[in-house]
This record gives structure tokens, sequence and C-alpha cells, in this order.
């Protein structure tokens, strides 16, 4: 017989004791048993007290630390939980106030709490989510009166001062208040509501007035998709092209509708304005090569790929590849490593590498090795065939020079190391030769002579 049938069977007086039982047995089943348990009308009030309940346990001076932070956020999971299932039986306006409690009071914590965990940030985005899956129901099933009580709720909390640290929350409910957009008085508040904070924003110019600015346009813009306003929707985003995510947008609408002319402007536009960011700029440039592949223009697809290897990135080299016939490749990609080993840099760069890997080019392994002596232990496998005395010295010189350098026993230990990868490398003979070197070399030092003869111990079974 199951658990179930066992306490269906049960008195109603056996289940109280039962119950009491097991609350006097655990403190914690105490207080969730007690939050089931509270009338409606005290539901916001008693889920405020549950959630700071937990947080003041967990409190030590007044501070929260990493460890303690999953057990301060007990009581606000209960009443997110509490929440969720207030949704599914259809009290979705419990749920929004249920979730703006729990929000107001998790925001706080960041004050005085250590999230390195992730788990305070975790928990807002729950709050966010459940938030923006009541407001979509409330939108569909209440009445006007409940939608704007409910609108204003969020309003009043997304411009309380608590967000001023936090403005990234604040955005996100902000963008819960646009579902509300589709109502005029709402739309109307709401639209109102951002332009007061762009204007804040102009008078207090600050390093991340950009980044405000461009978070609201977007909040802006998405007010005219909910309502279903495309061609303002078009001129909105075109209007807001000193923004890259608008820019972003205002060229892929190009590229999907095939008009490639403009779609290069926007992207050409992009490069000059941007020229002091070079990732922007490489952005721009990676849209400008799907200009050119909607174009079918090879050679302008050529140039920007040349550029992208050269400036160290792997992904475009299969692509410029496969641009060319094999018989003009074999030339091409040697003027590629030539391009490489003749820039004054004094190094070569990791794409150099993953070139001759992907071409079968140990030559080019090796002189990658000789230029980057610690890649030896990465790449000695590729040599093996081909090059094995040469992959030995550079593993031997390498190996010698951090031995050189060690200074404790933990350097010793890298060192030897390093000494069981030079054994699957080049052979149980050639291990014990060096081993016996460095033994020779480092007489005077007990603790390296040490971690030498654990690695051989270990190596060699003895």
């Amino acid at each position: 017989m199951d658990l179930y049938k066992k306490i269906e069977k049960l008195t109603k007086q056996e289940l109280v004791d039962l119950i009491m039982n097991i609350v006097d047995g655990d403190e914690n089943v105490e207080k969730k048993v007690e939050y089931k348990l509270i009338s409606p009308n005290d539901e916001i009030k008693a889920s405020k007290q549950l959630i700071r309940k937990y947080i003041n346990e967990n409190k030590r001076r007044g501070f929260i630390s990493w460890r303690n932070v999953h057990a301060a956020l007990e009581g606000a999971e209960m009443v997110l939980e509490k929440g969720r299932n207030k949704l599914i039986t259809g009290e979705e306006e419990v749920t929004v106030r249920l979730s703006i409690a729990t929000l107001s009071i998790v925001i706080d914590m960041l004050q005085y709490a250590d999230d390195s965990g992730g788990e305070i940030g975790y928990m807002v985005n729950q709050c966010i989510t459940l938030l923006e899956d009541a407001s979509s129901l409330v939108l569909v099933s209440s009445d006007y009166r409940v939608q704007d009580t409910m609108f204003q709720l969020l309003v009043k909390e997304a411009m309380h001062k608590r967000y001023d640290g936090w403005s990234d929350t604040r955005y996100q409910l902000l963008d819960v208040c646009t579902i509300y957009s589709v109502r005029a008085a709402a739309r109307k508040k709401l639209e109102a509501t951002l332009d007061k904070l762009l204007s804040d924003i102009d008078a207090i110019s600050s390093w991340s007035s950009d980044y405000d600015q461009e978070a609201i346009h977007k909040l802006q813009l998405k007010i005219l998709e909910r309502n279903g306003e495309f061609d303002r929707v078009e001129q909105f985003i075109n209007d807001n092209l000193e923004y890259d995510e608008f820019r972003k947008m205002a060229i892929e609408k190009e590229l999907e509708n095939e008009n490639f002319g403009a779609a290069l402007q926007l992207c050409e536009e992009g490069e000059k304005n941007d020229e002091k960011y070079p990732g922007l700029v490489k952005q721009w440039k990676q849209y400008r090569l799907q200009v050119y592949e909607g174009l079918g223009d090879i050679e302008k697809q050529k140039e920007l790929l040349f550029e992208f290897v050269y400036a160290n990135d792997y992904e475009p080299y299969n692509k410029l590849k496969e641009l060319f016939r094999q018989d003009e490749w074999n030339t091409v990609v040697e003027d590629i490593f030539a391009t490489f080993e003749n820039a004054d840099t004094g190094y070569l760069p990791n794409v150099y590498v993953y070139i001759a890997k992907q071409e079968n080019r140990t030559d080019k392994i090796l002189q990658y090795c000789q230029y980057s002596p610690i890649s030896i232990l990465e790449y000695y496998r590729f040599l093996l065939d081909d090059h094995l005395k040469e992959a030995q010295v550079l593993f031997l010189d390498y190996v010698r020079g951090e031995a050189e350098e060690a200074t404790d026993r933990k350097k010793y230990r890298n060192v030897c190391k390093k000494l069981e990868t030079y054994k699957l490398a080049f052979g149980e003979a050639k291990f014990q030769d060096f081993v016996m070197e460095l033994r020779d070399t480092y007489e005077r030092k007990p603790a390296f002579l040490n971690e030498l003869e654990k690695i051989e111990r270990k190596v060699l079974k003895i």
C-alpha cells in the first residue's frame, strides 16, 4: 500500500496529530505549513513577512555571505511557487501582487549580499518571467479595472528609487508594462513615463547614458510593435540608427527583403561611425559579407574573408577556401602562411596553426611551435611522424627552461607533470635519459629530486 492510500485512510484527528508531529520536529516545515494556511486577505502581507524572515535569519552583521544566499531566498521561492499555483487556478491578479512583493524585497538584497553565485539575479529573472506570464493572462481574462490596477502597480514599482542602481531590472519591469500598452490609457501613461526617463538622462550625462537611451528607445519600439503599427516601426528604427541594435534591425530587414544596396549603405555607415570600436566595426563587416553573398560578388567576399583571417579569425577560413578551386588554393594558402611569417610581430597568431592543422601541414605546425615553445605541449602529436627529432628538441628545450625557472616544490611538480607527457610522446628510454639529466643538473635541490623520483615511480610503475 503506497503512502497516499495510507494517509487517505486516516481520520481527521489522526491527520491533525500527524501534521503537528511533523511540524514540532522541523521549524522549516512549520513555516511552510503556516504559510499554506494563511487567509487570502493576509497573503501579500504574510508573503513579505516570510521573505524577510528567511533573509533576516541568514544575515550576519547586516550582510549575507554567498554561502547563505540560497537559504536566505527560500522564503522568496516559496512565495513565487504560490504565485505560479495562483496562475494555474486563474488568480492572475494575486500572482502579479506576489511577484512584485517578492521582487521589491529581493532586489534590495543586492545591496547587502554576495551574489557571486548569481542566485539573487536568477530570482529577479524568475519574478520578471512570472510577471510577464501573469500580465499576458490579465490582459485576456480580466476586466479593464483589474488591468488598469495591475498596470499602475507595475509602473509604480518600476519607477521606485530602489531601481536607480539597477536600471536593467527597471527596464525589464517597463517591458512587462508594454503588454498593457494595447489599451490607450496605459499606453499614454507608459509613453509619458519613458519620455520623462529620457529627459532625465539627457539632463544628467553619464558613462551609461547611451546604453540607457537605447534601452528606452527599444521599449518605445516595443509599444509600436505590440500595437501593430509597422509603418511607424520601420520609421522609428531608421530614426535611431545611431544605436547599434537599431542599425542591426535595419540591416537585417533590408537583407530579408533583398534590398542589398540599402543594406550595404547601412553597413558602411556603421563602419565609419563606429571606427573607434573594433567589435562593432567587425559586426558591420560581417553583415557586409552577407550583402556580398546575396549579390554573388565573389571578389568582395574574398577581400573581406582575407581581412578576417589576417585578423586571427578562424571561421572565415573555410568560407574563403570554398571560393577557390583546389589548384588555386594551394598557392593562396602559401601566401597566407607567408603573410603571417613575414609580419613584423615576433609571433604567429593562433589562426596560423589552425590553418596548418586543417591543411595537414606539419612543417608549419613545427614552425608555429618554434615561435611559441610552450605550444609543443599541445601540438607534439602532429609532429611525431614527420618531425620527431625536431619535436623532441623543442620539448626538451622548453622543459629545461621551465626547470631553470622553478624555485619551489609547486613549480618542480609542474615540471615533472610535463615529463609524463614527454614519456608518452618519445618513449620510456628518452624519458629516463631526461630524468637522469635533470637529476645531475639539480642535484643540490632535494625537493626537485624528490618530485623527479615521484614522477619516475608513477610513469615506470616502480
